[in-house]
This record gives structure tokens, sequence and C-alpha cells, in this order.
């Protein structure tokens, strides 16, 4: 290639060659360019669906999750959520609950199996419950016979004729209420005397003071009456239905529930429920704002972290964007070419996403992290490309040629990197977790994408944005940035003057911090960062639902998760949950096997046992029915006779004196008291206060009957729900029997959570739930995680060994060492068929890798020591990460493990750029003006980049930055100053053109590519 004349691009390489006959046609570039970014965003935004469902991380295959599948079919999934209610008013709380429980009946679409599950229910209300069923019963023959007999007698004397048996036969049938006709007449005969009030103190003032007076030295003030009346409560008929609200010393009332699933288009199954469940409970706290209502449960903790996330996320992404854009307008002293940068990043994320489409067809909540990944490597190879093309442009070579030599210069240096971190993501499709491996998919597919647009993209926008400029950088010479800086100064003396002192000042230090990581006990060395698979840990601090969890925690000694499983059979559920209760970190096993409904009795006011659990409920409710639609009796306009009944209440007089008791001297005095008024008024008023009691004993009876019908009415139908919903929960339909395990200890913590799992294991191998899946998963994530970074790791040097080997060694030396493993494994499976499983993928590619290398070593050891220097970057940088975040006490998390083959993609990505930027120097070794300026920005920008989640509040979200950006900041300092420094100690000037690979320089004329400046 001649200087100058980009049409004769022969003697560039693949990637010179791609990018000369991209800047030779840009706009046909850019418009098929255009038209698959349109056609890969239309496939995304149409069939590209996301799964937010945790379960979606975890493989079908798994037989712990297949099991958990199967809970979900039989039992339809109980998600369930609780509704806490604190506050020390016992009568407010009780309100609060009856108001959020109508609420959420009323909305049967969104929510189900509504049960209150409180403290403050008297611990009589079973007997209660009883004595209002006999009570209307009873009430309800007293008004059967009142009707049958109104043709015959008036309602009044029916009354006293019931009275009188009552008193007659009371000690031979004891009854709880053996004065209750009695007690109602009394109270009848009073209210008559008060209805006629007016006339009778106009007609006997004398007798109506006489009245109050002996009221008052007899019974007392009305107060007391009334106090007494509720003292006696056992014997008194009140109006209203008796309401106990016993003092407690609890003060928590609990609402559980299940919300109903429903698909939506963000991929949130209980979005819908849970915020109409969100507008029910900020309506109840406007209601009761003494009172501190929450919701927790773990879809109402997950949604909340994803709402809280995506929210840091965004402010994270602009923060970001913004950060990035600024440092490469400062670092290239123009806008123009980093916007173009950010342009060719955003065409491969879409690029990427229309590939997701087709070969996956959705994203998790993990594979999302694609983006981050894309956006910290993807910019990296513009910015390599960026910065060899203006350090061309500056010698004063045109804009097309710059390009093509700049893609010739570092283009295979980026393809090799690109190579090496795409198949690192690839080898997590290897792994049995799906949320890591198709994030691994995904992300390799990703990086190669981002190549195809660096090659494509960048240069004919480069192309177009200059030949439209006035001032174009074609027509003037571009001072080399910051040519004698102090900072590079410092570096060239240090790396090429001063290796060996330069290696012993940075590597003492560094062994110290990569050693604080790791100590020695009797076992071997053991590594001080621990895996934290506590999710609360990751949450935000301030979570609503986290704190209403905390509370429930610590006042009711309860917890959201909890174990379950099943038995076909009735008598094996009860064995196995007397096993379960014996463990010393189960709490409590809820069954319905043996009736133990335990905390799903959420109506302690319904008996399970006693007389109203043996009626026959059919009856109970056709009397029920029978009583709310019961009319009054009419009555009849012939006064009664003042005699016949007086005669009566003599007799009931008599009977009274046979009783013992307040509540029959109390009767007594009113009826004597009563019918000496009685006696000494006229015979109009007579009939007028006969007939004004019959009228209120009437009104009366019927009133409290309907009143205590349309109560236990509304009880009944509470109880068939309840019912109806246990064994929903308990039962499938299938007849299995239902077990839940709740843990005493605290399973959020990993090393509570396994006691908890493996204790339960020891009972039924076959226990599922939620502790059992985070279990699980937690592992098999962290085991995806390690055995995608071996695979990677092995893929990695095969890389390496294909780019710094000659064709002849690779030729000579890969078919060979594949023959020899098939040979192995030939003869394993021919000796040993029953260990053959014991040869693994990662084993066999291990034992390859190893035979690559040492053949590899054998026949080219100068060339082959150099490709494996390029692993410094990934391997110190992770072991400063490990003493970093041992040092300040950072554990890895479910979040931040995904900063691994960050981590390692950009490790590896430098150490590849500086390798071959040492094979294109021709002297002892100076890291390149253009390399190190590339090193740096790239760095700088993934630090910007994910230390804007230093701002986040979800802890899982910071966590990952701090982690991030403490490792790619390692690989930095070793890129730039450890592997520089032992370059330039092994391979002094002497043997430099050993070193230097001919292939990399393919012009014929050497000195057509000028030597870069050092200065960055």
């Amino acid at each position: 290639m001649r200087q100058g004349s980009p049409t004769q691009s022969f003697a560039l390489n693949l990637p010179g060659r791609i990018i000369a006959i991209s800047c030779a046609y840009p706009i046909k570039t850019l418009f098929i360019v255009f038209c698959i970014t349109l056609f890969c965003g239309l496939a995304a935004l149409t069939n590209l669906q996301f799964k937010s469902d945790r379960s979606d991380l975890i493989s079908p295959d798994a037989k712990f999750h297949q099991r958990w599948m199967e809970y979900c079919e039989r039992f339809r999934e109980s998600n369930e959520l609780v509704i806490l209610v604190e506050g020390s008013d016992a009568v407010l709380r009780k309100q609060a609950v009856t108001w959020a429980e109508k609420e959420l009946l009323s909305r049967p679409e969104q929510f189900k199996n509504v049960m209150t599950i409180d403290s403050f229910f008297a611990p009589d209300e079973e007997q209660e419950f009883s004595e209002q069923v006999q009570l209307l019963t009873r009430e309800l023959q007293m008004t059967e016979s009142i009707t049958q007999s109104n043709a015959e007698r008036s309602p009044l004397l029916s009354l006293l004729s019931m009275s009188e048996q009552e008193l007659s036969y009371s000690d031979n049938n004891p009854t709880p209420d053996p004065l209750l006709v009695t007690n109602r007449i009394a109270k009848s005969l009073e209210r008559s005397l008060q209805e006629i009030d007016h006339s009778f103190k106009q007609y006997f003032p004398d007798s109506a003071r006489g009245n109050e007076d002996f009221w008052h030295r007899y019974v007392g003030s009305p107060q007391r009456l009334e106090s007494n009346q509720i003292e006696s409560a056992a014997h008194s008929t009140l109006d209203q239905p008796k309401v106990i609200e016993p003092e407690t010393t609890d003060e928590n009332s609990l609402i559980t529930l299940v919300p109903q699933a429903e698909t939506t288009e963000d991929g949130n199954k209980y979005q819908k429920s849970l915020t109409s469940l969100h507008e029910i409970v900020s309506a109840c706290k406007q209601r009761f704002p003494q009172l501190n209502i929450g919701v927790t449960g773990i879809p109402q903790l997950e949604y909340e972290e994803m709402s809280r996330s995506q929210a840091d996320m965004t402010l994270a992404s602009l923060l970001s964007t913004a950060g990035v854009i600024l440092l490469l307008i400062f670092g290239y002293r123009g806008l123009s070419l980093p916007i173009i940068c950010c342009i060719t990043v955003g065409a491969s994320m879409i690029w990427t996403l229309g590939a997701t489409t087709f070969l996956i067809g959705h994203l998790n909540i993990l594979s999302m992290a694609f983006a981050a990944i894309l956006v910290g490597l993807g910019i990296d190879f513009g910015i390599h490309l960026l910065s060899s093309y203006q350090d061309f442009l500056s010698q004063g070579k045109p804009v097309e040629t710059s390009l093509s030599l700049a893609g010739h210069t570092v283009g295979r240096g980026i393809v090799t990197a690109a190579l090496t971190t795409s198949v690192a993501f690839l080898c997590a499709g290897f792994t049995e977790f799906p949320g890591v491996a198709e994030l691994g998919i995904i992300a390799g597919v990703g990086v190669l994408l981002a190549v195809a647009a660096t090659f494509f993209i960048f240069p004919p926008l480069v192309v177009l944005v200059n030949s439209r400029q006035t001032t174009a950088l074609t027509h003037k010479r571009i001072a080399p940035t910051i040519k004698h800086g102090a900072f590079m100064n410092l570096l060239r003396f240090s790396v090429v003057e001063r290796p060996f002192r330069t290696l012993l000042l940075t590597l003492l230090p560094i062994s110290g911090l990569c050693l604080h990581a790791w100590e020695w006990n009797s076992q071997g060395p053991d590594c001080l960062v621990k895996y934290d698979a506590n999710l609360l840990n990751m949450q935000p601090r301030d979570l609503p639902a986290l704190e209403t969890r905390n509370a429930l925690t610590k006042n009711q000694d309860n917890d959201v998760l909890y174990a379950v499983t099943w038995y076909a059979s009735r008598k094996q559920a009860i064995e196995q949950a007397d096993r379960f209760r014996k463990l010393e970190t189960v709490g409590e096993v809820i069954e319905l096997a043996s009736e133990q409904t335990g905390s799903f009795n959420a109506f302690p006011g319904m008996p399970e046992g006693g007389p109203a659990a043996g009626r026959n409920l059919q009856a109970l409710m056709a009397s029920v029915q029978r009583a709310v639609s019961m009319d009054s009796p009419t009555l009849t306009s012939i006064p009664h006779n003042p005699s016949e009944v007086g005669q009566q209440l003599e007799s009931i007089l008599a009977n009274l004196t046979q009783f013992e008791t307040i509540l029959s001297t109390q009767l007594r005095l009113e009826v004597d008291h009563f019918l000496d008024i009685f006696a000494q008024q006229p015979f109009e008023i007579q009939i007028q206060i006969l007939g004004a009691a019959e009228r209120e004993m009437i009104r009366s009876l019927w009133s409290e009957v309907r009143l205590i019908a349309v109560n236990l009415q509304e009880h009944l139908e509470l109880q068939q729900m309840y019912q109806q919903d246990i064994v929903e929960r308990f039962r499938s339909s299938e007849g299995d029997w239902l077990l839940q395990i709740k843990p005493n200890i605290d399973v959020w913590n990993d090393a509570g959570l396994q006691q908890f799992v493996t204790d339960l294991r020891t009972v039924d191998n076959n226990v599922t739930g939620v502790p059992i899946q985070n279990f699980e998963a937690s592992r098999q994530l962290k085991e995806s995680y390690l055995n995608a970074a071996a695979y990677a790791s092995l893929a990695i040097v095969l890389i390496l060994m294909l780019d710094v080997c000659h064709k002849r060694t690779i030729v000579r030396v890969w078919p060979l060492c594949l023959l020899a493993i098939s040979g192995i494994v030939g003869l394993r499976i021919w000796n040993h068929w029953e260990l053959a499983s014991e040869l693994t993928l990662l084993k066999l590619l291990f034992a390859f890798t190893g035979l690559i290398v040492a053949f590899s070593l054998m026949m080219e050891k100068r060339r082959c020591v150099i490709g494996l220097l390029a692993l410094l970057p990934p391997a110190i940088g992770a072991a400063m990460l490990l003493g970093s975040m041992s040092l300040f006490g950072i554990s890895f998390t479910p979040a931040n493990l995904i900063a691994l083959p960050l981590v390692l993609g950009i490790g590896i990505d430098d150490g590849v750029h500086v390798i071959h930027d040492f094979y294109r120097s021709k002297k002892r070794y100076a890291m390149s003006g253009n390399t190190c300026r590339a090193l740096v920005l790239t760095t700088l920008t993934s630090m910007v980049g994910f230390g804007s989640l230093a701002f986040a509040s979800h802890r899982g979200l910071a966590g990952l930055g701090q982690v991030v950006v403490t490792g790619i900041a390692s690989c930095l300092i070793v890129s730039i100053i450890i592997l520089p420094a032992l370059l330039s100690w092994l391979f002094d000037e002497q043997n430099m053109a050993h070193s230097v690979d001919d292939d990399l320089i393919s012009c014929e004329d050497q000195n057509q590519i000028l030597p870069q400046n050092f200065a960055a």
C-alpha cells in the first residue's frame, strides 16, 4: 500500500480492508446498517419478552425446581402476602382490619384466600357464638309460638304464659338463660311506663316521684343498672348483640391474602394486584392515621425491589451517559467523535436485542445486565480505534487513510480481544443455570456485534462528518495530546529505564493486598471473601416491605418464608407433621390433616368444636333465613283485661321467689314495683300501659331476632368462605394433604437457611418452598459462575494461542492434541465404561488446553510466553479485587457476581491490546501513546459508568458498582505498569527482533506505518 492511497488496500489486514471499504462507500454502508438496525429494533419491540419471575432463572430440569412447579400446579402457587396492622388500641385495630378485609373481599378478581389472623378476639367468643345460636333458637321459638297463638290470645298473654312455664320447669330443665322470657317482660313493662310517662306524671305526680325514689333506693342509678346488666350479661338480653373488647398486650393484627397472577407487558404478573393493594392500604392509613400499616411477602418484596432498582438504574444510566460523553469530549478535545462512539454502541445494543429475540426470545432479571456489559466493553473497541485514528491523523494523513491504518494497526487486537471476551461469555452457556447461560450467550453475541458496529458504523460516520465540516481535521495537523506530560514521562522512565525496580515496588504492596484475602488453616488456604446469599442484604434499607417484614419477625416470631410438602395419605401427613415438629429449626407446622389449622383459624369466633360445630349447618342457615325474613304479627285491637294480666304477674312474682340470684331479685323488685304502680292507676291508664307493654315486647323481640340472625348469617358466610379457602390451600384437587413448615430461625441468612433445609431433608427429601428455592438457586448460581469462569479461562488461553502462534505451529499441534484427547477418551470408555461419566467436558477441555500450551511452548516458547502474559491483567486484577473486598469487608452477592465476567473481559481486553502494542514495537518496549490513552479512557469510562451505581439506594446495585470499579481499576494498574515493565525487563532491544510478528506488519514498506507517539 502506498502512503496516502486508501484504495490500495491489498497490503492491509482484514480489519483494515473492511474499514477501507466502509470508508469508500459510506452512504451505502450506513443505509444497510440503518435497515439492519431498524429490523432488529422492530423485532425486539414486537417480539422480545421480559420475564421478571425469579423462577425463570432456574433450570426446569432441576429436580428441586420440578418439585416446586408441581406444588404450584397442585395448589395453585400461593405466594402469600401479609398486611401488618400495628397499634396499641385494639378497638381501632379491629376496625382497620375489618375495613381492609371488606375491601379485599370485594375484589375477588385480584385477591383470594383473604384471612384475618388477629390477636384481640375475646377468649370466650366461641362460647358467645354458641350462646347466640341458642338465643336465636329460643327467641325464634317464642316468635313462632306468639304467631301461632295470635288468633286465640294476645301476644302479651302468650308471653306471660311462657314466663310461667319458664319459671315452673327451670329446675327440671336447666338452660343457660332460665329467666329469658321473664326478663324481657319486666323490661317491656318498664318501658311501657316510660312511654306513658307524660300522662302518668300529669295525672299521678306523687306516684311518679315515688317511682323514681324506689329505683334509686333499691335498684340504684340508671348508670349502676347498666353496669349490673353488663356484669350479668349471660342473663340479660340487649337490643344489639354483645361486643367484647378485652385488653391485650399484643399490638399486632394480620391479614393474609394471595394476589391473583395476571400476565402483563412488563412481565410482572402481580403488578395489577399489588397496585390495587397499595391503594387499599393507603386509604386505610388515611382512615386510621394512629396505626402503622404495612405489606410484606415475597411478591411485595420483589415488586418493590424491582421498582426501586429500575429507578436507580435509570438515574445511574443518565449519570453514566453524561459522564462518559463529558469524559470523551475532554479526552479527545471535541464533540463529534465521542458522539459517534456512543451512536456505534447504541446501534450494537439494538442489534443485540434483535439477536436475543431470535436466539432466546426473552430477557430475564439477570440477562438484562447485558446492557451494562455491552456499554462497558463495546465502547472500548471504539475508543481504541479512535485513539489510533487520531494518532495517524495527527501525522497529516487523510481521514480515510487514517481510519484504514488504524484498523490495520489495532484492528487485530480489537478482534482478538473481542473473541476472547465473547468466548468467555459464551462459555457460560455450558452452565446449568439458565439465568447465567442466557446472560453469557447474549453478552457474547453482543460483544461480537459491537466489534462489527465498530468496523461498519464508526468509520463511515467519521468520513461523513469530516466531509461536511469546513474546518475538517483532514486539513490540519493535530498536535499530540499531552506529548510530554509529567505522568507519562515518569511512566516511561519507570517502565523502560527501571523495569525491575518498578516491578519490585509495585508487586510488593500488590502481593500484600492479594494475600489479605486469604488465611491459612489446617486444611490449606481459605478465602476470606465469602458469598452472601441473603437477598435482604441487597435490598434498600428503607424499603417499606422490608421494614414491615422486620416488624413482623420481631413481634410475631413469624416470617414470610416457609417450606411445603404434601402427601396422598392423611395418616402419613399427620405422622410426617409430627416428625417435622420435633426438629429444632421448625417453629410451627400448619396442616389440615389433623384439623389443626393453627393460625389459619382466622376468625376465632367461629368454633371448631362444641355445640355450634355439631349442628346441622343447613338447618341453622334455614333458621337464620327464616328469622331474617320474618314479619311482625298483627296486634289485636281488643283491650287487655287488667285483672287477668295482674293475676299472671302475681303468679310470676311468686315463682321468682324460688330463685336466689341477683337477676331474680332485680326482676322480683321490678315486677313488684310495676304491680304497685299499676294497681294505683285508673282503668283507662291500665289499658294504655298494657297496650304499650305489648307493643314494646313485640318490637324488641322481633328486632333482636332479626339482628341476631343477620349477625349469625354474616358469621356463617365468613366461616364457609374461610373453610373453603383453607381447604383450597391445604387440599389439592387430587386429595393431597399439604404441610406448611415455618422455621423458628432466620432463614434469610445462609447459615440458618442451610441448617433449616438440611433438617427438613432428614424427614422428607422432597420438601420444597421458597426457602428451598433460594437455597438451591443461590448455590446453582454460584457454581454456574465458577464453572463459567473455568470454561472462559481455558477458552481465553486457547484463543491467545491461536493469536500468537504461527500457522505452522497451529497445524501441527492442534490436530495432534485433539487426537490425543480422543484416544484418552476412547481408552477410558473401552476399559472402564462405568467410569466414563467422570470425563466431564470441563476436564476434557482442561486436558486439551494443557496439551496445547505444553506443545506450543516446546515449539515457540518466546511467542507463547508473550501471549500468556496477556492473562496477567485479569489474573492479578482479580486477586487485587479479592484483597480489596476483604480489606473493606465486601462480600460477593447474587447481584455483584456479574462483575466477575465483566472484570475478566475488560482485563483480558487490556492485556491483548498491550501485547499487540508490544508486537508493533521495534525496540525496547515502551507503550505507545494511543494505546496508553485508549486504556486509560476505556477504564475511566467504565469506572464512570459503573461508579454511578454508587448513588443507588439498592444495596445490591451499589455493591455491583463498587466491585466493578475496583476490579477494572486493578486491571488498569497491571496493564499500564506491571505488564509493560515485565515486557521491557524480559525482552530488551537485543532480542526484540525475534519477538516482532511479521504477520502483524505486513506492508511492503515498514515506514508506511509511522511509529505512533508515546504520549497519551
